[in-house]
């Protein structure tokens, strides 16, 4: 490794050959601007070559004012021993050979060994001197430490740096110190930083590098010389152990603000050899973006500042180390998420932090908006959506919705935007301009895979990932549509149909459940793959620490799956409870404690609406640390997942069209079709309260503000002879306030002529057309 003197000693002469030989040119520019200044050679700096190799090399010379000054190129080649040619002859052209030219400049006759130092000049200047390595053969290359003592871990940690050196081999005979300069790459080029490294004094040895171990992940790292590679040379920056989270300047894992308020997270990140890291790199996530969010999603100082909005209610705040950015390389992806436990300096730490959003002021005043399905596809036909706000000119404004809509929902990072999704395409408004305009992702209608023909299923908490699931062609498929790039990924689910998908927390996956039972689970870096759980499935919603999502399944169960993959199997079932009925929707309470018998452990109650019920369900649940070594997820542990009390909720066995778990886990807000009422479940005390529509109205949908204190409800509050399987006469969005108990403005749909949401639907005498889609547009 140390044999450089006699090839320094070389270098060194045929510099100073160089320096001193008049017919190389001259180093001092020319007087004037319109002479040649500079001249560069290419390639530049060093070079490896094969005996009998050959290269071509290029000359450009320019003047004072960087012009390209048309000259003589003359290429000069210094090197060899006394008595012997240069290993490298060049002809006029720039062509090299390593070796000596025929006299047509078409055959290379392999030379020898050596180092030749190539210049151009041009009108008598000289170019930067090239070093050309010469050498013989290279069978291959290995890679091992440059240190006197090997590494002592399998692993390095964070900023830890160690030598290595790459040798080359003709024969089996070393002749690394013949072939120059070798460079370097990495597979995962976030795990490590490669720096060419040259021992101090000793300038001629190329061989070496400097590694800097960066983010947690595993790569494997190649040295390259004269188009010979080495084999690959597995490296591994410590994986992340566990990570736990405080409530800056706060202890426990809760904490409340008023909105507009914000709170900073700090992180504890260790890995594998117990060491604390200093920059990790990390993903924030919220349960609720509505509530409050981080404005930041990735950083690695290890702390992030979470703001609460103008919406009012609870979420959980998480740090999660999450693929591709950390535990880089690893196969099927590696996640780790926050856990309980005690942190290096003695404070706890928590896996999940509440935040307890409310105010102290007046109660913010929400926006809907509503559109209507009516039109349904009968050619010509559009329909519009309008805005509604408490008051006494309700409707702001109104936009022609040029495809029937199937469904609505507004993206909650942002109060900007909402998607409908239709038959014919995704479509879009930013209700926040002046004059909202529905926007098609595609004017074209067909095919859909372009369109993104369906409905829309889940929206990503950052606002740029949409899910539509497409029915209408003949091959089912998912649409995962980025709004930032406009980018569509298309995922085949042959023979079933998406019936609802949600988001983990750090969008790293997405949990699809179909109509034949089945769960698709995509990754940002695993294969898109199924999972088989029930005869048919409801609702998956994701735990507090985002390791697991709860799966409601047929007949009367609900299944913890885990978010991240193990070799063959997409997602882990780790615990099952059975229901007392079927669990159509499942609401995680953004309360969250630790366990009192176990303090690693995290206690969650889930709300199960299960007509005519609700069931509370509680899981108690740990993220595992990793351990050295250790290349899979640690699916995490549920202690217990028990069963709780089912209330009735006093309608009969209704049909939900819509339910959320409102405010800090306090209320539950329910509308049922056929049910002229919104309830309100009280978990603290297991009552339901049943707030009646004016007009005796009919749900056709609803939509609840976050802290549960308006609920804009969408209904028919007439049918012809008063018959509900008559057509509609009269409709309404109806706002009511759950504090006062009372539904205080109905807004019907109002124009100049019809009052009918629907324009060009045929017929002497065509059905009224009225809101039976509404969504809160987010603070």
């Amino acid at each position: 490794m140390h044999r450089c003197c006699s090839g320094l000693i070389l270098i060194t002469a045929l510099l100073f050959t160089i320096a001193l030989t008049g017919c190389l040119g001259k180093s001092s520019n020319n007087p004037g601007t319109g002479g040649v200044q500079s001249v560069s050679l290419n390639p530049t700096g060093n070079l490896s070559l094969e005996v009998g190799g050959t290269q071509v090399f290029t000359a450009t010379a320019k003047d004072a004012l960087g012009r390209v000054v048309i000259g003589n190129i003359q290429y000069v080649v210094a090197g060899g021993t006394s008595g012997s040619p240069a290993p490298l002859s060049i002809a006029s052209n720039g062509n090299a050979c390593a070796g000596t030219w025929d006299p047509a400049v078409s055959q290379c006759a392999p030379g020898t060994s050596g180092v030749a130092i190539v210049t151009a000049v041009v009108n008598g200047v000289s170019s930067p001197p090239t070093t050309v390595y010469v050498h013989v053969h290279i069978d291959n290359i290995t890679i091992s430490s440059a240190e006197t003592v090997p590494p002592p871990n399998d692993c390095f940690s964070q900023d830890d740096t160690w030598i290595y050196q790459a040798r080359a081999f003709s024969n089996g005979v070393d002749i690394t110190d013949s072939v120059g300069q070798l460079s370097w790459s990495p597979t995962n080029g976030g795990v490590l930083t490669a720096v060419p490294y040259t021992p101090p004094g000793q300038p001629n040895v190329l061989n070496q590098i400097e590694i800097r171990a960066d983010s947690p992940g595993i790569t494997n790292l190649f040295a390259t010389v004269s188009g010979t590679t080495s084999s690959p040379f597995p490296f591994t920056t410590c994986l992340v152990k566990y990570i736990r989270l405080r409530i800056s300047g706060s202890s426990g894992n809760s904490i409340s603000l008023n909105n507009g308020g914000s709170a900073t997270v700090d992180a504890t990140v260790v890995d594998t050899l117990g060491f604390v890291l200093t920059k990790p790199p990390l993903t924030w996530s919220t349960t609720n973006p509505e509530v409050a969010a981080f404005s930041t999603l990735t950083n690695s100082t290890g702390s992030n500042g979470a703001t609460a909005r103008s919406n009012l209610g609870g979420a959980n705040l998480i740090a999660s180390c999450t693929p591709p950015t950390c535990n880089i390389g690893i196969l099927p992806g590696m996640p780790v998420y926050p856990s309980n436990g005690v942190l290096p300096n003695g404070l706890e730490g928590f896996g999940s932090i509440f935040v307890d959003v409310s105010t102290t002021g007046k109660l913010p005043t929400y926006t809907a908006w509503a559109a209507t399905t009516m039109c349904g596809n009968a050619p010509g036909c559009t329909s519009v959506m309008f805005s509604v706000t408490p008051g006494t000119t309700p409707i702001q404004s109104t936009s022609i919705v040029p495809r029937t809509p199937n469904s609505m929902m507004a993206n909650f990072q942002s109060s900007t935007r909402i998607y409908m999704g239709s038959d014919q395409g995704l479509m879009y408004v930013d209700v926040t301009s002046q004059s909202p305009t529905v926007t098609e992702v595609s004017t074209s209608s067909t095919p859909c895979n372009v369109a993104l023909c369906g409905k829309v299923l889940a929206i990503s908490n950052d606002g740029k990932l949409v899910v539509v699931s497409d029915n209408v062609s003949s091959t089912h498929q998912v649409y995962l549509y980025n709004s930032g790039t406009n980018a569509v990924t298309d995922l085949v689910i042959p023979g079933v149909t998406a019936t609802s998908a949600t988001f983990s927390p750090d969008q790293s996956k997405i949990f699809i459940l179909t109509d034949a039972g089945t769960m698709y689970v995509y990754s940002t870096v695993d294969a898109f793959a199924s999972v088989p759980v029930a005869s048919s499935v409801t609702e998956a919603a994701f735990a507090a620490d985002a390791s697991f999502a709860y799966v409601g399944a047929a007949p009367s169960s609900v299944a913890a799956f885990s978010t991240c993959a193990i070799p063959g199997v997409p997602s882990v079932n780790v615990g099952n409870v059975n229901t007392a009925g079927l669990p159509i929707q499942l609401s995680p309470s953004p309360v969250v404690q630790v366990d009192q018998s176990d303090s690693a452990y995290l206690d969650q109650d889930v709300y199960a609406l299960e007509p005519p019920n609700i069931q509370v369900l509680t899981a108690s649940f740990k993220q595992n640390d990793i351990v050295d070594g250790q290349f899979t997820c640690n699916p995490p542990t549920l202690k217990s997942f028990t069963a709780g009390t089912s209330f009735n909720l006093g309608q009969g066995n209704f049909v939900p069209i819509y339910s959320t778990l409102v405010a800090d886990g306090s209320a539950m807000i329910v509308v049922a079709q056929k049910v002229p009422a919104v309830l309100t479940f009280s978990p603290t005390n297991g009552t339901t309260t049943a707030i009646p529509l004016v007009n005796n109205g009919a749900p056709l949908a609803a939509s609840s503000s976050t802290d549960g204190s308006q609920v804009y409800v969408a209904a028919c509050d007439a049918y012809q002879n008063n018959d509900p399987n008559q057509p509609c006469t009269a409709g309404s969005v109806h706002i009511i306030d759950t504090i006062t108990q009372g539904d205080f403005q109905q807004v019907p749909f109002i124009n100049n002529s019809t009052n009918n949401m629907c324009n060009n639907l045929g017929g002497d005498n065509p059905p009224l057309c009225v809101a039976n889609l509404v969504v809160i547009k987010p603070q």
